[in-house]
This record gives C-alpha cells, sequence and structure tokens, in this order.
C-alpha cells in the first residue's frame, strides 16, 4: 500500500472510530439525561399529588401560575438553544474560513500541476506525436483539467459557504432570548410571590410543584438537546461510513433469535476513483471496468479491532469457517448493494474461536481486487476496510401476556394482585429470571409538551420536511433561472459587421453553456427532491404506532432495569396452575415506582420487566424485556365508585 493509501486509511479509521467514540459518549450523556428526567418527573408527580389535596379553592391563581412556568420552561430552553447555536456558528466560522483557505491553496496547488503538465504536453504534441508517451501525456493532460476544473469549483463552494455562515445573525437572537428569559423569571417572580401571599400551605406545596416542574423541563430540554445531538452524531457516522467505508453495516434482529441463528451484513460495491470512460477509446481499460474479485467478510472482537490488519485479514483466507466470501462474476452487472445473511453458528471470528451470544464483534470487509485492476492502478494491495459498529448478539427474555387484575372484595375493591402468562423460557431456569412488577402513576395530563419516547421519529420527520422545502425553492429558483434564459433577445438590427457578429456569436455559446449548466443543476435537484420524498414516505410508512397511554411519563428498559429493589414486586409462580402463569400479591406496604404508597382512586399504569438474574459472568448473553406499558390500560388502585365496570 503506498503512502497515500495508508494516509487515507489511516484518516477513514481515526474518522470512523473517533465518531463512534462521539456516539457513544452521546449516548450515554444521553441516557444519563434519561434517568435525571425520571427522577424530576417522579419529583413533579409528588408535587402535583400534595398539592391536588389543597388546590381546589386556587385553581384559578395556579393556572396563572402554572402557565407562567411553562414560559419560563420555554425561555430557558430558548436561552440554552440561543447560546448553543452563537457558540457554534461562532466555530463554524472559524472552521469553514479555514476550510475554504486550505480548499483555496489545495486548488492553487493543483492548477499550477495543470499549467506544468499542460506545457509538458505541449512539447510531447511537437516532439512526439502519435507515440506511447503522447497517448499517457494526452490522458494525463485529460485528466489533470478535469482535476483542476473541480478544484475551482470546489474552492468557489467553499467560499460561499464562509460568506454564507458569517452573515447568519447569532448575537440577535441571543440578546432577544436573554431579555426574553429575564423578563419571564421576572414574571415567575412576581406569581409565585402573589401566590405565597393567599396562603402559607398551598404557597409551599406550589413552590415545590413548580420547582418541580422547572426541573422537568429542564431535564426535558436537556434530554431534547442530548438527543438531537446523538442523532447527528449518528448521522454523521452514518455518512462518513458510506462515503468511506463502502456502507458496511451489521444488521442484528430486535429481538435476536438464537435459534434462527443468523444477522445480516451489508456494505456497498467497491467504486473504481477513475472509469473506463476516463481512459481513452483505443486503450485497454479491462481493469477499470472490472476492478473486484471477491468480498470477504471477516468477525473480529472488539476488544482486538485496534490491531487487526490487511495481512492477519488475507491469512484468514486459508480458513473457510472464519471468512465469507462473496464472488464477483465477471459478467455481472450489479447496482452495488450486497445483503449477505450470516449464520453464527456455523462462523468463527479471527482468533478461530466460536461466534457467542454476549460478545462484541466488529465486522472488517477484505476485497480483494483482480489483477487486471491491480496493473492498472499500479498498486497490488488488497483492500480492507476500517470495522463496523460493535455489535452483539443476545437472547432477548420472552415477554409476559396479558396482565390481569383482581381485587378484594372485603377491602373497598383495592388491587389485591396481578397475574400474567409467559411463554417457558427454554434456555434459563426458572430461578434465574425474576418478573419484577411496577406501577407508573398515570397523570391526568401529559407533564411535557413533545413524546419523548417517539422524539427520534419527530427529528428524522422534521429534518426530511425542511430539507424538502429548501430544494423545492431551488427547483423553482433555477426554473426561474432558466425562463430569464430563454427570453429571446429583443434587437434584431440586421445591419451588423463582422465584429459584431462574432460577438453575438461568443454570446449565444456563453448563452447555450449557461442553460446546459442550469439544467443539469435543475436535473440534480429534482432527483434529490425524489430521493427526499422517498425518504419522507418510507420514514412515516415505519412511524411508531399510536398508543393507549398518551399521558404517560417517559419510561423505558433501561429505567425500569435500574429502579431499586423496594419499588417492586417480584411475582412468583402460582400454585395449581400449569406453571406458566406468575402472580405479584398487593398490600399496603406496595408502592409505585417511585417509592410513593398507592393512592386511592389514582390510575396506575401494570407493568412487568422479564429481568436475568443468574451469574453474573451471563449477563451480557441476555437481554431484558419489558411487557407493553403503553398500551396497558391503566386502572384505579381502589374502585369503590366502579366496582361493576371492567378494570382493564
Amino acid at each position: 500500500m503506498n503512502s497515500y493509501n495508508e494516509n487515507l486509511h489511516s484518516s477513514v479509521l481515526s474518522s470512523l472510530e473517533s465518531q463512534e467514540m462521539t456516539k457513544k459518549q452521546l449516548g450515554t450523556q444521553l441516557n444519563a439525561s434519561t434517568f435525571t428526567l425520571y427522577y424530576a418527573e417522579g419529583a413533579e408527580i409528588v408535587a402535583q399529588e400534595k398539592l391536588a389535596a389543597t388546590t381546589s379553592m386556587y385553581k384559578e391563581k395556579q393556572i396563572i401560575n402554572t402557565e407562567v412556568v411553562k414560559n419560563k420552561n420555554i425561555a430557558d430552553n430558548i436561552l440554552l438553544s440561543a447560546n448553543q447555536q452563537k457558540t457554534y456558528i461562532t466555530q463554524s466560522v472559524t472552521n469553514m474560513a479555514v476550510c475554504a483557505s486550505n480548499i483555496q491553496i489545495a486548488s492553487n496547488s493543483i492548477v499550477r500541476l495543470a499549467s506544468d503538465i499542460g506545457s509538458i504536453y505541449s512539447i510531447i504534441n511537437a516532439a512526439d506525436y502519435g507515440t506511447q508517451i503522447y497517448q499517457q501525456a494526452f490522458e494525463a493532460y485529460n485528466l489533470i483539467n478535469k482535476t483542476a476544473y473541480n478544484a475551482e469549483e470546489t474552492s468557489q463552494i467553499a467560499m460561499e459557504a464562509t460568506a454564507s455562515i458569517a452573515a447568519v445573525a447569532t448575537a440577535t437572537v441571543s440578546d432577544g432570548a436573554k431579555l426574553t428569559n429575564t423578563s419571564v423569571n421576572n414574571l415567575l417572580q412576581v406569581t409565585t410571590a402573589d401566590l405565597t401571599a393567599i396562603t402559607a400551605i398551598l404557597t409551599v406545596d406550589n413552590d415545590t410543584n413548580s420547582k418541580a416542574s422547572i426541573a422537568t423541563r429542564a431535564a426535558e430540554g436537556a434530554i431534547k438537546c442530548s438527543e438531537v445531538e446523538y442523532e447527528a452524531s449518528k448521522k454523521a457516522y452514518v455518512s462518513n461510513n458510506k462515503q468511506f467505508n463502502q456502507n458496511l453495516i451489521v444488521e442484528v434482529a430486535e429481538p435476536f433469535d438464537p435459534a434462527a441463528g443468523t444477522f445480516t451484513v451489508l456494505f456497498d460495491k467497491y467504486k473504481s476513483p477513475f472509469t473506463p470512460e476516463d481512459r481513452d477509446s483505443s486503450t485497454q481499460n479491462i481493469g477499470l471496468k472490472k476492478p473486484v474479485q471477491s468480498y470477504n467478510i471477516v468477525l473480529v472482537k472488539d476488544s482486538k479491532k485496534s490491531f487487526f490488519s490487511v495481512s492477519t485479514a488475507e491469512d484468514l483466507l486459508n480458513s473457510p469457517s472464519q471468512f465469507k466470501r462473496i464472488t464477483v462474476l465477471q459478467d455481472t452487472n450489479d447496482k452495488g448493494n450486497y445483503s449477505v445473511p450470516i449464520a453464527y453458528k456455523e462462523f468463527r471470528d479471527s482468533d478461530n474461536d466460536p461466534v457467542i451470544l454476549g460478545e462484541n464483534y466488529v465486522a472488517f470487509l477484505l476485497i480483494i481486487f483482480t489483477e487486471g485492476y491491480k496493473k492498472e492502478i499500479n498498486t497490488f494491495d488488497e483492500y480492507l476496510s476500517a470495522p463496523s459498529e460493535t455489535f452483539t448478539l443476545t437472547y432477548t427474555l420472552q415477554n409476559v401476556g396479558e396482565i390481569k387484575v383482581s381485587r378484594d372484595e372485603n377491602s373497598a375493591k383495592e388491587l389485591s394482585k396481578i397475574s400474567f402468562d409467559v411463554p417457558k423460557e427454554e434456555e434459563l431456569k426458572a430461578n434465574e429470571i425474576d418478573y419484577r412488577c411496577f406501577f407508573l402513576p398515570y397523570p391526568d395530563q401529559p407533564l411535557g409538551d413533545i413524546d419523548l419516547n417517539n422524539l427520534d421519529y419527530d427529528i428524522e420527520t422534521l429534518e426530511l420536511e425542511e430539507g424538502i422545502k429548501a430544494v423545492e425553492a431551488e427547483i423553482k429558483f433555477f426554473n426561474e433561472e432558466l425562463e430569464i434564459l430563454n427570453t429571446p433577445n429583443q434587437n434584431t438590427d440586421a445591419a451588423k459587421n463582422a465584429k459584431d457578429q462574432e460577438l453575438e456569436k461568443q454570446k449565444s455559446n456563453s448563452l447555450k453553456v449557461a442553460i446546459a449548466d442550469v439544467k443539469a443543476k435543475l436535473v440534480i435537484s429534482k432527483s434529490e427532491l425524489a430521493a427526499l420524498n422517498v425518504q419522507l414516505k418510507e420514514a412515516k410508512k415505519n412511524a411508531p404506532k399510536e398508543v393507549i397511554n398518551v399521558n404517560a411519563f417517559f419510561f423505558n428498559l433501561n429505567l425500569a432495569e435500574n429502579i431499586p429493589a423496594g419499588n417492586y414486586t417480584s411475582a412468583r409462580h402460582h400454585k395449581g396452575t400449569s406453571g406458566t402463569e406468575l402472580v405479584a400479591h398487593i398490600d399496603h406496604t406496595t408502592t409505585d415506582n417511585f417509592g410513593n404508597p398507592l393512592i386511592g382512586d389514582k390510575n396506575y399504569i401494570p407493568v412487568v420487566l422479564s429481568y436475568y438474574k443468574g451469574a453474573e459472568i451471563f449477563n451480557n448473553k441476555y437481554t431484558n424485556s419489558l411487557s407493553d406499558w403503553q398500551n396497558t390500560p391503566p386502572i384505579p388502585y381502589s374502585a369503590i365508585e366502579n366496582h361493576n365496570k371492567p378494570t382493564i
């Protein structure tokens, strides 16, 4: 591998590794934000319960204060976003200026090189016309001219981008957000003081609720920012992976089925940097037309990916169980996307160890080039991709079935137990699984304005819709420009001398070039618009399904796994049943998921977590599962007034 390829490959590895690390860090930050939000919501729910007992005679002032609190939260988030965008825009201006400068330097160097090659070509054209060296010089001359044109165009785009980013007015937005935030803070202080003057008891309860609400909204804003940054890092990694790493992706079905035992490796076909059309028609270019002989997939433990090299990969080709080969037939005109199923039980990793559940792996793609292509590019090394994202094969525990509720007839119709069926786990013993039962308080009103459980989908669709609007504006501009260019010249004076006629001819040629350029840009924009519409349609097709519990607070598997022992009840196998039914008994010591006692007719969502509690060394092999809490109807703890109605 020549020094340029080594440096390029090293840069790609470094870039992808850095972006994957950034994504992991942002993922960790996002998880931390979810816990902050979860406990903030718990505190807010408790504050609301206390406030509800004394708020009936103060509804008007309470509504006013709540609205101001919401405005305060919005103002805080706006101020946070405004300061953040001011910092990022300032950094972007600096980065773009440096980028434009570097591109201009590179462009100047390429233009000088083009000039030198042009001089060489002129000399050879005069001295050795028709010889082999003339043919090679002619090809080099054409290629460097094409490269120089692209460099100039890139330099122009960079300068335009620098000017555009510098024109963004960040200080105005930041100052306005600060002023708004100060005003809202002042308004909040006034309403809080007014509410305090009415009654000391209500003041204490309301102040607690307000602080809890502010903390919740702040946590909500933080998780939104974290989610946006995390999604941006994912998109950046996907983009770089697609452009520089053959779009190498490992897809593992969720939940993964160890019985079927397959996962999928996807990648794009290798594209040569030069095409046969770049060569002269009289020159043989078989190698450029068919560059790849075979693609080979190798699995490597994540802990050893840094030491895996192309020579190591080539050595593995002698062991059929350690790689998956996809042969490229010479008469195949494929479009470029490969999807390769891998049976993990039949595969071994680079250490010749069986692929097992719970181990972190990465996939590498080794591309074997044809001899003709190697001769064409004068490089005889094979190509090894950067590692894919880390993936792990795990066994997902079975979800419970329908959750049934029983009530105590002798104690005001309070809940006495919940029961449910669960398929038998063939992989585990009964004592290795803990079925943890939670009761999530179900608010009468949503705690937030945005469904955080579907925030990633909202971000994706919003980005696509904004992209469509931008491309539609481009198309409108190109159409208007084309209409102007196609407007005929009204100057029909026939008496023109030869000089005027030559000038008109040059203008006509320039006009044709301009029209062709606009038409080409219009075609590209229409193609982009069609692609964005397809992506938006696909995203909406895969939109999250509507749920029953629209007022439920933010909750997920990760939060459920970290609920402390005193806040859940473990279910036990019920005697006399078939062995698949489990029961969790409820009494006055039972609490909700936040550790608060269950209250009267307040609604709760029963949730069951299937949790692995076997040997700790096998924790990585199993993935816990959570019941469908978003579609489990809430039930009241006590049903004195509606005991004749079904509870679920």
